[in-house]
């Protein structure tokens, strides 16, 4: 049998075999071998594979892309289509809404505009951002709209300084909030985000391959290069109604009217648009660490340190009518329907109202809470008693808000002065939080007005010196349940 020589083996070989010396061959055959069969050694751990991200981290990537897309552009030199919008020329004569004594117009500008005039970040109202790439319609209107198809008027509120009433669209300092059409705001930032980064954003881990798929024929026949593609679309026409001279409950009344049959909005997204001006006192006044409905994003959870922005609203009504037994309901309800608006603190309380609420809510929800979480910090049950849900600290500010009434913040004080003396004695349960769940867990009938009462009640007791300490149980007897 004829042994084939490959045309790179020298003489020495040749003659190997002809003299039939099998050992020679054996070993030039090995060295030729060795370059094809030799593995190379790395050293070091092999590099780990990129972790799908999780529907709610896609979300978050994405909606972070969104809130720096404008800086974004500008970066990559698109800042000739970003300039900062001046006043809202407007088509036509204002129309007269004799329900909330606002003025509505039309108006038309570039989208390059549009989306700087009407922050992302400062409009998560109504309904907080989903996987809109991931929805069949949404997805559909995002292709649709890079394709060129013409979109609904959205509506949008010019609001004045401190979220106050703007009387002519030419005054300084305007926000513009979206009253209906925050999705087709978000819809076409998406659009512009991947008709600019396209399949990049499937590495950022921000959109899924499928979504990708779903757009990239349209994309690339109607903007095959994608600088002229976002230039384009920065310069496309949007279309929009601006109502103006409305306050904080006239922009709720709008968003309550034109989103039914839509998503509803929450009570919790109500009231926090109601009470933005508290809220922003709380956080940056009291330093409160608050979780806001309207900020949140789908499928993330309210950290359990942090109070929820509804809770503190509620417990400020609490704490000024010294009532635990309000609810958001009722609380949104009354907004709506009250004639002078909230459109600041001191429309609804009076100054004096104002200094205390932020002291009592500080003392409250800053200081003891994190003495409480440092004293049970084995006892999940009862280390977050306070921003654990709306309850506790409702009825616990209505208490508060007895005393004050009853004396005066003087006498709070030092009230609360014993309640923080309480939580320093020594034991793993200075508060005797395991009887006050074992009461709660007793309740049979009505059990939440009966809760609300029950601590009312037992902080009461402990305030005026019936009891030396809080005796949730003597509390429940008192109250026969």
């Amino acid at each position: 049998m004829e042994t084939p020589v490959q045309s790179t083996t020298d003489n020495k070989a040749v003659h190997s075999l002809a003299g039939g010396v099998l050992k020679t061959v054996q070993e030039l055959s090995s060295e030729e071998e060795v370059p094809q069969t030799k593995e190379v050694k790395v050293r070091g751990r092999k590099p780990k594979a990129t972790k799908s991200a999780t529907k709610t981290e896609r979300q978050e990537i994405l909606q972070q892309r969104i809130i720096t897309l404008k800086d974004d552009l500008k970066s990559a030199g698109f800042g000739a289509l970003l300039k900062v919008p001046g006043a809202v020329q407007y088509l036509g004569s204002p129309v007269l809404d004799p329900k909330t004594g606002g003025s509505i117009a039309h108006v038309e500008e570039e989208l390059g505009t549009y989306i700087q005039r009407v922050k992302v970040v400062e409009n998560f109202y109504q309904r907080q951002p989903f996987e809109h790439l991931e929805d069949k319609i949404y997805r559909r209107l995002i292709r649709d709209f890079i394709i060129g198809a013409a979109m609904p008027e959205s509506k949008v509120a010019a609001l004045g300084q401190s979220a106050g009433r703007c009387t002519s669209l030419e005054d300084q300092g305007i926000k513009y909030s979206v009253i209906d059409g925050l999705q087709r705001l978000y819809c076409f930032c998406i659009a512009i985000l991947v008709v600019w980064q396209r399949e990049k954003l499937i590495q950022e881990r921000c959109i899924t391959q499928g979504a990708w798929d779903y757009l990239k024929d349209a994309i690339g026949q109607k903007y095959p290069d994608s600088k002229a593609g976002t230039e384009a679309l920065l310069k496309q026409t949007t279309r929009y109604e601006v109502f103006w001279n409305i306050g904080l409950e006239e922009l709720l009344h709008y968003m309550v009217t034109f989103n039914t049959g839509q998503r509803s909005m929450s009570v919790q997204v109500q009231l926090e648009i109601m009470r933005k001006p508290l809220l922003d006192a709380l956080e940056h006044d009291a330093k409160i660490s608050i979780f806001k409905d309207t900020e949140n994003i789908q499928g993330r959870q309210k950290p359990k340190h942090e109070f929820a922005a509804s809770d503190l609203v509620l417990a400020t009504r609490a704490f000024i009518e010294y009532n635990p037994q309000v609810k958001k309901p009722d609380e949104a309800e009354s907004l709506l329907e009250t004639a002078a608006g909230f459109t600041d603190l001191q429309s609804s309380f009076d100054v004096g109202d104002v200094t205390d609420v932020v002291s009592t809510m500080k003392k409250i929800a800053v200081e003891m809470h994190q003495k409480v979480m440092e004293r049970y910090a084995n006892n999940p049950a009862n280390r977050y008693i306070l921003s654990g849900g709306g309850v506790f600290l409702v009825s616990f500010a209505a208490a508060c808000g007895k005393i004050r009434n009853l004396l005066n913040m003087t006498s709070l004080n030092g009230a609360l002065e014993r309640l923080t003396k309480e939580l320093a004695k020594p034991g793993d349960d200075p508060l005797n939080l395991d009887e006050y769940q074992r009461v709660v867990g007793s309740i049979k009938a009505s059990r939440g007005k009966a809760t609300r009462r029950l601590v009312y009640d037992t902080f009461l007791r402990f305030f005026n010196g019936t009891t030396p300490r809080l005796d949730w149980a003597d509390a429940a007897r008192q109250m026969s349940v």
